[in-house]
């Protein structure tokens, strides 16, 4: 059967006894997303009750947030509210699927949300936190995995620069330098994932190869300085990366390239070291 809704009901209560939740799904709020929706309100009114839960003489924000937030800018004293009683069981999972519906919400500020459930609610147990926010272990493990990406590829993401998927591509790579090359490449050219993937495969391929070569006793040239790439679309000859429909592509040596390089080096002033 079926289990019953938990009892509700719908109330006007004033904005100053409504508190924010105890464990926010947003990480940040924009200043421009904020004074849109104060508008709208200021112009409609608020459309949409928002939820909240007793917390003895106060109340505290299920979901609507946002509207929470906006509504003192709208001029708004009171907001229509749906109750709910204090020890409501599944209150994380109607925040969760509230939160889905409404504005797309960061894969990063998911990830966190899930952590702080896992940490503080839910006793480090992935199980329970997919079975609070009714949602399948996959997807938590998989947004709870974003926390341990590179920083700076989590920071992209946040920022809604890179896909999951291309970050999720680019944080295999081992080596701190190309990272955030290939970070750098994809948010410039917006490099799809199977572009990255072949910058990824291209060094792992390179660094077997060298540690193959020295393990057999074969002089093996070092690789070229990360830093002497400005991009991976640049042209290898005058390092620039402009006119690239005049671009043709040709794979090279790595060792091959360092000795171009060396032949075609402006001399060395007279008399100098």
């Amino acid at each position: 059967m079926k289990p019953s809704a938990p009892a509700s009901s719908t109330r006007t209560i004033p904005i100053v006894l409504i508190d924010e939740p105890e464990i926010a799904m947003r990480e940040v709020m924009s200043e421009s997303g904020l004074e849109s929706l104060a508008a709208s309100m200021r112009d409609l009114g608020q459309l949409q009750a928002i939820g909240v839960v007793e917390a003895g003489e106060r109340y505290r924000v299920i979901w609507g947030h946002r509207r929470r937030m906006a509504a003192p800018r709208a001029g708004l004293e009171s907001l229509e509210c749906k109750v709910f009683p204090a020890g409501t069981s599944d209150l994380e999972a109607r925040k969760a699927h509230e939160n889905f519906e409404q504005e797309p919400l960061n894969a990063v500020a998911e990830a966190t949300y899930y952590e702080q459930l896992f940490e503080r609610v839910c006793g480090r147990d992935v199980d329970r936190v997919a079975a609070l926010v009714r949602k399948p272990v996959s997807r938590v493990l998989d947004r709870m995995d974003l926390l341990r990406w590179d920083p700076k590829i989590r920071q992209a993401l946040r920022e809604g620069k890179i896909s999951i998927a291309v970050g999720k591509v680019i944080n295999q790579c081992k080596e701190a330098g190309y990272r955030d090359l290939f970070l750098s490449d994809a948010i410039r050219l917006g490099a799809t994932t199977r572009v990255v993937q072949a910058w990824v495969d291209d060094v792992k391929r390179m660094l077997r190869n060298q540690q193959a070569g020295a393990e057999a006793g074969l002089v093996v040239a070092e690789p070229v300085p990360i830093a002497s790439f400005v991009s991976m679309d640049a042209c290898v000859l005058c390092g620039r990366d402009g006119d690239q429909h005049e671009m043709e592509y040709r794979k090279v040596h790595a060792s091959c390239y360092r000795f171009f390089r060396r032949q075609h080096e402006e001399p060395a002033p007279s008399g100098s070291k």
